[in-house]
């Protein structure tokens, strides 16, 4: 039986819904889409109010956790926006690379809270099911972080240009994406060839369904229940800091928000990757020798942080609060090196939270970087972090030890990246360059041309043009009409 009448939709909690046959209203406020095969229902206490729902969408229910967001998301298979940002606070669509697998988990369905317009767009962003069946294998599939297996590979040895790939499609594969995978038969599978058991386990009863997020976890799908989840975000966290402790956050990071935070005027475009800059390293004498360049060059100035990474939720770990996706870093540093800040600290708990925040976020990407991934501008961001974190008095002598070796190595590349990466690079720029200018030139051209075809035929403007008096008058004559 059809509902005349919806009270307190979580879609629209605050006001009533009634049904209504006027089938050219605007688009579905979930769904999106502008044409109804039946009535829809619209609110009844505020005319003006926009919002409008479908006879489909009246029956959907928020039952899918999210831990970045405070209420339930709903599953939908179907949408008609293709322009929607993706919301996940630290999903694969927040990292430095491009992936093709991404892309084909966008816009298929879509996980939605309707109220706050959040919405995670890509499949491989929200959480997904621990393990599904699928229909041509034996063994269930278990959703795996990454899955690097020679068995599996086509080359013999492993390494960072190996292909890896699918065993349903046969395509390649990133080994950086989750996967679907049964240990026994080492079967792999993308998440985008599963679609269709992904869409039927999230479309049934979730209650039964072991739901897990591993796009924004570092090797590990722990979600304690014990985390203490809060409305707070990183900037309620600097925004509550003493005047004292807001300049000394302010010495090592600017942004762009409404409290008009100056803007570094030394934190320029970053010139870290010209090749006049390095020497080819012959002896490990002359590799010490460009470090040492390295670490000259990299006067690390002022961070800029991103205003939406300051909007991410924070959880409570262990008396610290960190990003909602850090909080499986923060437990195993926690647990590995105890805590690292002495127990005689100063630091408010806020400037302590800051510190432990960036001292994961580093980890946290460490671990997640590939070696050819690496550029002097990450590295240059990883040591600005950890000279904050450092001030801060914490104990991360394990971390730099690790850094170090990441730059030596880094740098005891920059001879080949010399042969053919950063030339590649600066022959791109020096095209984009010159396309700018043969523009420019372009517009020269019509500039003269415009002006050689119009001076045989220019006003002489002195046969037009009024005397002082004459204009006078005029303009007195005028002012007299509009009185």
């Amino acid at each position: 039986m059809i509902k005349e009448k919806i009270e307190n939709h979580p879609f629209h909690p605050n006001h009533s819904l009634i049904l209504t046959d006027d089938h050219n209203m605007e688009r579905c406020s979930t769904c999106s889409r502008t044409s109804f095969s039946s009535h829809v229902y619209q609110c009844e206490e505020y005319p003006e109010c926009k919002f409008r729902l479908c006879r489909e969408c009246s029956s959907v229910e928020p039952n899918i956790d999210y831990p970045g967001h405070q209420h339930k998301l709903c599953f939908m298979e179907k949408t008609e926006e293709e322009d929607v940002e993706c919301d996940a606070d630290d999903g694969y669509c927040k990292r430095d690379f491009v992936c093709d697998e991404l892309d084909r988990t966008a816009y298929s369905s879509i996980l939605r809270c309707v109220p706050c317009n959040f919405n995670i767009v890509h499949l491989l962003c929200g959480p997904l099911p621990r393990s599904i069946r699928y229909e041509y294998h034996m063994h269930p599939l278990v959703l795996t972080p990454s899955v690097i297996d020679s068995d599996n590979n086509h080359h013999e040895s492993q390494d960072e240009d190996d292909e890896y790939y699918c065993d349903i499609c046969e395509d390649t594969r990133d080994e950086r994406i989750c996967v679907y995978y049964c240990a026994d038969c080492k079967f792999v599978a993308h998440v985008h060839c599963l679609i269709p058991q992904i869409t039927s386990a999230l479309t049934g009863s979730v209650e039964d369904q072991d739901l897990i997020l591993l796009s924004t976890s570092s090797g590990s799908d722990d979600t304690d229940d014990q985390v203490d989840k809060n409305d707070m975000t990183l900037m309620d966290l600097i925004q509550n800091l003493t005047k004292e402790d807001k300049e000394t956050f302010e010495e090592h990071f600017y942004w762009h928000t409404s409290n008009n935070v100056v803007f570094d005027s030394t934190c320029g475009e970053s010139h870290g990757r010209q090749p006049e800059k390095y020497i080819f390293p012959h002896s490990p004498a002359d590799l010490d020798n460009q470090v040492y360049k390295f670490d000259t060059y990299c006067n690390f100035r002022r961070l800029k942080l991103d205003t939406n990474d300051l909007e991410v939720k924070v959880v409570t770990v262990k008396n610290y609060k960190v990003a909602w996706y850090l909080r499986n870093v923060l437990k195993s540093l926690l647990e590995k090196h105890g805590d690292v800040i002495d127990e005689e600290s100063k630091l408010s708990g806020d400037m302590k939270s800051l510190a432990f925040h960036f001292l994961c976020r580093v980890i946290y990407d460490k671990d997640r970087t590939r070696r050819r991934d690496i550029t002097e501008e990450l590295i240059r961001e990883w040591y600005g972090y950890l000279k904050f974190v450092r001030r801060m008095g914490l104990r991360i002598m394990f971390l730099y030890e690790q850094l170090e070796k990441i730059k030596r190595d880094f740098v005891s590349q920059i001879p080949i990246r010399l042969e053919s990466e950063i030339p590649n690079e600066l022959h791109q720029k020096k095209s984009r360059l010159q396309k700018q200018i043969e523009k420019v030139d372009t517009d020269l051209d019509k500039c003269k041309e415009y002006s050689s075809r119009s001076s045989g035929v220019r006003l002489r403007l002195s046969d037009y043009s009024y005397g002082d008096d004459e204009a006078s008058k005029l303009m007195q004559g005028t002012a007299e009409k509009n009185a």
